[in-house]
């Protein structure tokens, strides 16, 4: 009697997935299909201030980040062979800007942000950031 109850339930949330992604198909090209909300970068500049800022400030200023790693970076100037440590969170936003059939297939049009933020220890130490959308102004 398990396995009937099972089987049924299994089919009918397979046949509800199948009709909702058919009628989902065109209404995709019309929606942004993203990550969700991307940090305003320019509060880095404005409310962050590089090695004095810590971990709670970057995540008050910023939000969650989506991972966390580490970098070895060179140094620069006359510290140039010096290779350091660093902590990094990083956030990153993928969206989808433009669908259109084609003959073939689907034609998606996306735009990606990465912003890395590195620390020394607790505190603030610089960030990269970088879009596929947009040209950079370096300030």
């Amino acid at each position: 009697m398990n396995n009937y109850y099972l089987r049924t339930a299994g089919f009918g949330l397979l046949l509800f997935a199948l009709i909702f992604s058919i009628a989902a198909v065109p209404a995709m090209a019309q929606l942004d299909v993203g990550t969700g909300a991307f940090p305003n970068t320019e509060l880095i500049e404005s409310q962050l201030k590089r090695g004095v800022s810590t971990k709670g400030d970057i995540q008050r200023v910023l939000g969650i980040p989506n991972g966390a790693g580490g970098a070895l970076l060179p140094g620069y100037g006359d510290k140039s062979t010096v290779v350091e440590p660093y902590q990094i969170w990083y956030y990153e936003d993928i969206e989808t800007t433009d669908v259109k059939s084609g003959e073939v297939g689907m034609n998606i049009t996306l735009r990606q942000q990465i912003l890395v933020v590195y620390f020394k220890g607790e505190i603030f130490h610089g960030y990269f950031w970088t879009s596929n959308s947009d040209v950079a102004k370096i300030r």
